[in-house]
This record gives C-alpha cells, structure tokens and sequence, in this order.
C-alpha cells in the first residue's frame, strides 16, 4: 500500500511538470511586452525560437529517461538490491549505493549535458569550455556530492540509531549546521572549479569601492572569475559575513561591459548584502529545512517504508527519497513562498540601483545579460508564478522606470 502510495505520488509530480512544460512550450510564441521588443531584433528574436526549440528536445528525451530510471529504481526494489549487493559494513553500503546510483544517473545525464554543451551552445556561440574542463567538473562534481550525500546520510544515521526520536533536535540542528556551512564557504567551493584573480586598479575598482564605503561596507578584495573559460554569459555577485564583502565579477563582465553597466549591476548585488536579503530568508529557509526534516524523521519511524521497497530495516536513503515523492505538492506551495520573497527582494535590490543613478544604466546592462544568454524574455505569468526567483526582465524595467519617475519628480 505504502509503495502503491508512493508510486502514484511520483506519477502525479510528473504530470504536474509535465503540465508546466506544455504552457512553457505553447506560450513560446507570445508577444513581447513593448519595452523589451528592442532586446531582440527580427532576426534575434527567431533565433531565441530556434535556439528555445531545440533545447526542448533534448531536455524532454533526458526527462523521460532519467523518470524511467528513477521508476524502476523504486518500482523494481533495485535501490534494496544494489545496496544489499555489497557484502560490507552499513556505512560503505550506503556510500556505495550513493556511489552505483549518481553513476546511473550520470550514464543518463551526461550525453545530453555534452550535447548541450558542445552542439547547442556551440552552434549559437554561447560555449567556450573545452572538452577537457567539462570532463574536470564532471568530476569535480560528482566527488563533491557524493562526499556531502554520504556524510549527511552517514551523520542522519549515527544520530537516530544512537538516540532515536530523541536524536530528532540534534539531526535538525547538525544539518542546519552543514547548509550554514556550505554558504559561508562558497568561496573555496568555487575556487574548485574557477579561477579568481583581482580586478587591477582603476576607474572601475574605485567606484566599487566607493559605492561601499558610501555605506560603510568594507570590501575584502574584489576579484574577477574566469567565467569565459566555458561561456560567454556574464554576472556577479558579493557575500561575506558581516561588513566585510568579497566582491566577485565574471570576466566577460569585464571585458563587453561597460564601467557604468558594471557598476549598475554590482549595485544590485551590493544591496543584497547592504539590505541583509540572506539573513532575512533565513527563518523561513530554516523553518522549511525543520519541517521537512519532521516528516523525515517521522518516516523512519515507520519501517515499513522501507520493507515496501524491499529492504530489511530501516533505510535513511529510501526514506529520503520517499519523502521527496510524497511532499512535492507542500514543496510547491513553500517554493510560490520562498520565491515571491525573493522577487521581492530583486526589485528592492533593483530601486536601489535606480536611487543610487545607475536606473537606466541597468536596463540596459540586463538587456544586453538577457540578449547574450538568449533567454526568455517573455515566460509564462503562471510559471513566473511557481517557480521564478527573478521578475521578468519587463517587469524589472517597468519597476526601475517608475523609480526614475519619482526621482525625477522630486527633483523638479
């Protein structure tokens, strides 16, 4: 019944992303909003189509495939099978569950993020990695998950066989802990996979810097990230506790923009971390994190969860992923939440900007961003809806003018 249950919970979760990319793909050919149809030309514009299309493709034939996968592994036992298949103690049984399913998934994933990469990208000159680099963060990225799956897993796992429910503030605590972790240090996790080097004295540099000491930021160092080692898109960002900022600009930012349209979009950035946008997420990111942990917690009590999918105890990896497959409709309406927040906080970020002089030096900065990267200027008001943490990019110029409007009138 539990299986039954479970089954159709993942069946239902499909045909609601299923539902989603069918308005994604019929309102493709919608009219632009007038204050963006200059973001793409006649040409340009039939160029986002094409290019739209036939990312479609390929991202529909890898979605069904890794569904079957994930479909037979839960309908078939075979997440059972694999790990008693390994004749070791209980820890390196499940490290190597981890191991033998993020290899399935990536025998699935791999050929369509090549082909991504290296046929579509490269056919509308937004690629520039090289075969070498995407075989190096393949790696990268499969060490540095399967590390961090194995020790929440293997943490979770020493916690409840030890305490039990009583374990149940500690495990809520010590993943809190480890998600905390992992932000402070995005830093060192990006300099696994990039290179940063300081931006070199000038213009540019001193009105960043004078943008932070205007209030009272210390900069840390600013750094530019080799971003056009594996694209041509561009972007920026600030973190660091407290008032000190690392801030970090993509070289392609460097180079095609200019000091002004720089200076706009790391004013954007700047208030995030000015306006504590992280910190103010942070109760409801942590009471999100709490209750699905509740549920979790509340699933390995029952063992039957995991004898449904063939296991003889309890199993912290099947209960993990049935918690994922039952809770989706509750993660839908915590996403709409979380993401309303953080739009919010975009257009705060935005009149920021405008208020500071860079208003009409950002429009144009995020139309050329939005040009560049070939995005959809026009998505579907319902998935803006569900799943954006931006505004549209006309939604952000009509707020930015407005802004301007007001600057102006109070000017007269």
């Amino acid at each position: 019944m539990i299986k039954k249950f479970v089954i159709i919970s993942f069946l239902l979760k499909e045909v609601y992303e299923w539902f989603l990319t069918y308005i994604d793909i019929k309102g493709a050919d919608r009219a632009l909003p007038d204050n963006v149809k200059d973001v793409y030309n006649e040409e340009e514009f039939n160029k986002w189509k094409a290019y739209n299309k036939e990312n479609i493709k390929p991202e529909i034939v890898e979605d069904i495939t890794s569904k079957i996968l994930s479909f037979c592994l839960i309908a078939f036992n075979l997440y059972a099978f694999i790990f008693y298949f390994f004749q070791v103690n209980d820890y390196l049984k499940y490290l190597c569950l981890i191991v033998t399913v993020t290899f399935l998934e990536t025998l699935i994933s791999v050929p369509f993020d090549y082909y991504d990469t290296f046929v579509i990208e490269e056919k509308y000159g937004m690629n520039k990695s090289t075969r070498l680099t995407f075989v190096l963060d393949l790696i990268k990225s499969l060490v540095i998950g399967i590390v961090l799956s194995f020790i929440f897993i293997s943490i979770i796992k020493y916690l409840y066989d030890r305490f039990g429910n009583n374990g149940a503030i500690l495990i809520i605590i010590v993943t809190i802990g480890i998600a905390l972790l992992l932000a402070v240090c995005i830093m060192q996790i990006l300099k696994i996979f990039n290179k940063f080097t300081p931006l070199e004295e000038g213009e540019l540099k001193d009105k960043l810097i004078a943008l932070c000491k205007k209030y009272d930021i210390e900069v840390k160092k600013i750094v530019v990230k080799d971003a056009s080692r594996r694209t041509t898109r561009a972007n920026a960002f600030c973190t660091g506790l407290g008032k000190k900022k690392t801030i970090s600009l993509d070289d392609n930012l460097v180079k095609d923009y200019t000091i002004d349209q720089i200076v706009a979009v790391f004013a954007h950035e700047f208030a995030h971390a000015k306006y504590k946008h992280t910190i103010k997420t942070l109760p409801f990111g942590i009471l999100k994190t709490v209750f699905m942990l509740i549920i979790f917690i509340a699933l390995l009590n029952f063992e039957s969860v995991s004898l449904s999918f063939g296991f003889h105890e309890r199993n912290y990896m099947i209960a993990q992923l049935v918690l994922v497959f039952i809770t989706w409709p509750i993660d839908i309406l915590l996403d709409y939440i979380g993401n309303s927040l953080s739009r919010k906080h975009e257009y705060e970020a935005d009149a920021f900007a405008a208020r500071e002089g860079y208003g009409e030096m950002l429009i144009s900065a995020l139309k050329k961003l939005n040009k560049e990267s070939l995005s959809d200027i026009n998505p579907h008001p319902l998935i803006v809806k569900l799943t954006y943490s931006h505004p549209t990019l006309s939604e952000r110029i009509t707020a930015i003018k407005n802004i301007d409007k007001k600057i102006q009138e109070l000017n007269l």
